[in-house]
């Protein structure tokens, strides 16, 4: 984990499951800061909820971070 915590979270299983689903996710100050734009990018293109704009492992793979 780059900032300490996973992206998703709820005490609710059902509402984290949601937020999954939706890819509702953010990067919070101050745990994401010092995190470069160039590891968001690449967890944003990762987390991207519609498959045919994620990420293939290729792409990953040659991501400059």
């Amino acid at each position: 984990r780059l900032c300490g915590y996973p992206p998703f979270y709820d005490e609710n299983d059902a509402k984290l499951f949601e937020q999954i689903l939706r890819a509702d996710y953010e990067f919070d100050s101050p745990y994401w800061d010092d995190i470069s734009d160039s590891a968001k990018d690449f967890i944003q293109h990762l987390m991207e909820k519609d498959p045919c704009k994620r990420f293939t492992c290729e792409q990953a793979l040659k991501h400059p971070w």
